[in-house]
Parts: structure tokens; C-alpha cells; sequence
């Protein structure tokens, strides 16, 4: 498992520290509204690309599987 750090983005802002994509996924977990868990969504921890994204980073996002 990589144990890459990177800076984590989450809707509009950036987190002050970066983390690991683990570390990522589990401030998304803790941090889903009461809402959106009991409407089945999951937490998504997307890593990016510098060259499609602009940059490297991980983003959290909340969705469903189909």
C-alpha cells in the first residue's frame, strides 16, 4: 500500500495537512452528513492527475455505486 501524502480537497476548500489516501477516506467517513449516509452513499477518495487535473492531489467525494 503507497503511503503517499498529498494535499486534500473537499467541495470548494483544501485541508491544512496533507494525507494519505487512507487517512483521506477516513475524514470523509467521519465527516458525511447524517443525510447522505441514510440516502446509501459512500465516501470516494479520487487521486488526481498533474497533467489532466493541474496538480496532485486527492479529492473526497460522496456517492452511490450502481
Amino acid at each position: 500500500m503507497r503511503t503517499e501524502k498529498r494535499p486534500v480537497r473537499v467541495g470548494l476548500g483544501e485541508l491544512s495537512k496533507p494525507m494519505t489516501r487512507q487517512q483521506a477516506w477516513r475524514y470523509g467517513e467521519r465527516n458525511m452528513s447524517r443525510s447522505l449516509r441514510q440516502a446509501g452513499f459512500e465516501t470516494i477518495v479520487f487521486a488526481s492527475d498533474p497533467v489532466i487535473n493541474g496538480g496532485l492531489f486527492f479529492r473526497v467525494n460522496y456517492g452511490k455505486k450502481c
